[in-house]
């Protein structure tokens, strides 16, 4: 941002040597020193408006956001329609996540017929934010037709475009981005992700080659990729997948230094046998989200006499009767919305948390910058994302011997604390489809006969191996169809042309519709074998799958992506149908549709067994996570460091 640096008018008097004094230190990037000579200055002459934008700018710079909004707006009530300040008061309010007043703020900036291209950006970026990408892209439109190339101008375009399952737009605008910049490997990596959206597999080797090579070269905490939840969806090695998880992780410790250790009275207090530890959870998605719906019924039955409950909320409240359930299993819920990284960490703090378990890893709308800062002595990376978080401030993963078996440890950062079973909760909460009125084939587009291969991923994890080996079932298998989840409109003809490519008619293809969660049981009812895909595995799906009485094929690699639906299917008591080859794959899947009888089987055992089966048992879970989480905070207070803990 290009402040001023003199007066607009003639100033004199110890207010503007103060000035003086807080502009060298500028030139000098000592922002903590300009901002308290500023601050001397404002406090001589507080009705300059001068001052307190430069005083609102060295906050900023600082690091100190809601001072920089209250200088902001000190300027504010003396000159309302001053440019400058309401820029810094509108980037004050981002970083401190109060994104509806960032945009009232960029609003009243527009108002004054400053069309800045930088501005604009921060303003659409904070639209995003809140949902609303149509107005995003109406705005950054404006913004290309004064500076068109501005590569992030066209990033961020493709985020509002995808927000809209328009991802032929998002691709169109990666492309623009690589254009302007051919070696900028977050836009390949996001390009590539965008594509597989629409099951667009052209040039898929050469985006993994590419990615390969600059994961594998770039020094040491140094491979910078913010879109690391899209790799792990491509076949790349997990050492590389870790690379780029580590880049992020420690990208979130800049300028986040960590609190302040505990004093020994604190721990102390702490470590005492009579103290309850206070377990909290951290994330943007306690809202009608897989996640919230996997942990629900576990908070509400954890041992209160354990532990306390805390639940830190960084995401919106949509109102649903999930988030209504997540507030009533907490003794405390508290919304972070509206405070900094550093004022997060600091409330964790004051708190008195000590194990504050993330949800979220490197999802979208995580906040690793408050994890960074160490707010509580034990940090553990908890389901939301399936692999390392390459964090040097994640003290432990849980996981479980399948998904994290301890012979792959050097894949992670943090030590890796396993469940029994599997580290996946669920329950009994899912609906079943009515027995007494099932619902029919026709009413779920499929045709009256026929062997279902149901794939309800989502279509950016299927990969052209994938692919070939459901084709090759289905040449197999006559009549058979191909039932896939309908993720967007624009993947179908892709996808027909792939199945036509390979000798199936596209007509095979069928695409399940977005429909309530109560009518998404009932139509999976219908699917013969739920068929996965690799390397990134069904999570909450597969659990869907089995629920509904659909038994799961899937195929193992070497990451915790790709491991999860195994996990799942031992826990379900058929971990035999978990791969580690695509030919015993596509041969299990065959057999399944050969056999009516084996099929039978798997289909009785899932659906007379239901009640008992330890993947839905959260009785026996939550008791096994109270007990490993217990384990770990042993650890601590002995004055122990982290260190992996086996399945007991």
């Amino acid at each position: 941002m290009n402040l001023p640096t003199t007066p607009t008018a003639p100033r004199t008097g110890r207010g503007h040597a103060h000035w003086q004094q807080g502009v060298a230190r500028v030139n000098e990037r000592d922002w903590v020193g300009a901002a308290r000579a500023f601050r001397r200055a404002v406090r001589v002459a507080p009705g300059d408006a001068l001052y307190w934008i430069n005083l609102a700018n060295a906050c900023r710079h600082a690091g100190d956001h809601a001072r920089a909004l209250a200088a902001a707006e000190r300027a504010l009530a003396l000159d309302g329609a001053q440019p400058l300040a309401l820029r810094l008061a509108g980037e004050a309010l981002a970083a401190l996540h109060r994104y509806a007043d960032a945009v009232a703020m960029f609003e009243r900036l527009a108002a004054t017929g400053t069309r800045e291209p930088d501005a604009m950006l921060q303003h659409a970026a904070m639209l995003q934010a809140l949902r609303r990408p149509k107005e995003s892209i109406e705005l950054l439109m404006e913004a290309a037709a004064i500076e068109p190339s501005m590569m992030q101008l066209h990033a961020m375009m493709a985020t509002a475009f995808r927000d809209m399952a328009l991802q032929r737009e998002a691709i169109e605008c990666l492309k623009t981005v690589l254009a302007l910049d051919p070696g900028n490997l977050q836009a390949l990596a996001h390009l590539s992700y965008e594509k597989r959206h629409v099951c667009d597999w052209a040039d898929l080797d050469d985006d993994v080659c590419r990615l390969e090579q600059v994961l594998a070269t770039s020094p040491a905490g140094m491979a910078r990729l913010a879109s690391v939840f899209s790799l792990l969806s491509l076949p790349l090695a997990p050492e590389l997948q870790l690379a780029a998880a580590r880049g992020e992780a420690l990208a979130a410790m800049v300028g986040a230094p960590e609190l302040p250790a505990l004093t020994p009275a604190e721990r102390a207090a702490r470590s005492a046998p009579t103290h309850r530890p206070v377990l909290a959870l951290l994330s943007y998605d306690f809202h009608e989200h897989p996640v919230s719906q996997l942990i629900v019924e576990m908070l509400e039955r954890i041992d209160r006499s354990r532990f306390e409950i805390v639940l830190y909320s960084t995401g919106r409240d949509d109102g649903s009767a999930i988030r209504r359930r997540l507030v009533a299993a907490a003794d405390r819920f508290v919304d972070l919305r509206g405070t900094s990284d550093a004022q997060a960490a600091e409330r964790i703090r004051a708190d008195g948390i000590d194990i504050l378990v993330d949800l979220q890893g490197h999802t979208r709308g995580h906040r690793n910058a408050i994890l960074a800062r160490r707010p509580a002595p034990l940090q553990v990376a908890y389901l939301g994302y399936p692999g390392s978080t390459g964090a040097p401030y994640i003290d432990y993963l849980v996981g479980d011997p399948l998904v994290t078996p301890l012979e792959l440890a050097h894949l992670y950062t943090e030590k890796i604390a396993q469940m029994p079973l599997t580290f996946q909760p669920n329950g009994r909460w899912r609906p079943l489809p009515d027995a007494a009125q099932p619902m029919g084939r026709a009413a779920a587009g499929l045709p009256e006969e026929g062997f279902v291969l149901c794939a309800f991923n989502h279509t950016y994890k299927i990969l052209p191996e994938a692919f070939d080996a459901w084709c090759a079932v289905m040449r197999e298998v006559p009549g058979s169809v191909l039932w896939l989840k309908e993720t967007n409109g624009q993947l179908h003809d892709n996808v027909r042309r792939e199945a036509e490519a390979r000798g199936i008619a596209g007509e095979r293809i069928v695409f399940a519709k977005a429909v309530s969660y109560a009518e998404h049981f009932a139509r999976l009812a219908l699917a013969d074998v739920f068929v996965d895909t690799w390397p990134y595995n069904a999570h909450t799906t597969a659990a869907d799958a089995l629920w509904a009485g659909v038994p799961v094929v899937t195929l193992f690699g070497n990451g915790f992506a790709s491991r999860v639906a195994a996990s799942v299917l031992n826990a379900a008591g058929i971990g035999e149908l978990a791969f580690d080859n695509v030919h015993d794959y596509t041969v299990a899947v065959i057999a399944l549709a050969r056999e009516p009888a084996l099929l039978a089987g798997y289909r009785r055992h899932l659906d007379t067994h239901r009640g008992e089966l330890p993947l839905f048992d959260c009785e026996r879970y939550t008791r096994e996570l109270e007990a490993l989480l217990g384990r770990a905070w042993q650890r601590w207070v002995d004055g122990l460091a982290p260190e992996h803990l086996p399945a007991a």
